[in-house]
């Protein structure tokens, strides 16, 4: 745990991905979503697809941050863009659900995920959370 958060805090994507999963599911650590959270969104910022999708579950599932359907499809987009299938899954689950007043936000979002996307995401093949917004 200690190399991770030292990993982590110098900006290393991996150990924040890590990190976040760990307070995620509680594994080495008291579970928290809210700390979960704040390591998938540094990680996501980097533009690691499997992290952006995982933050985007996290908005879905309303699990440390307030439930957001449109930022969850924000997140989801932009993971699938960067070719995560099961972003891009989340993400179209995510739309059926939006309302005609969320899609129109959404739209407002579209240009900061085009400025986002557009430094370079990189896919990884870690593991990715999925999110049945149908429950």
């Amino acid at each position: 745990m200690k190399w991770f958060r030292l990993a982590a805090l110098q900006g290393y994507a991996p150990a924040q991905y890590n990190l976040g999963l760990m307070y995620d599911k509680g594994q080495g650590v008291p579970q928290d979503y809210a700390e979960a959270v704040k390591w998938f969104r540094l990680a996501a910022q980097k533009g690691i697809a499997s992290e952006q999708n995982n933050l985007g579950t996290m908005y879905a599932n309303g699990q440390g941050v307030p439930q957001d359907v449109v930022k969850a499809h924000l997140w989801f987009n932009l993971a699938s863009a960067s070719g995560n299938g099961n972003a891009a899954n989340n993400r179209d689950i995510a739309a059926g659900t939006m309302t005609s007043i969320q899609l129109a936000k959404h739209k407002k979002w579209r240009e900061i995920v085009w400025l986002i996307n557009s430094k370079g995401a990189t896919e990884r093949s870690e593991q990715t959370f999925s999110y049945d917004f149908r429950r």
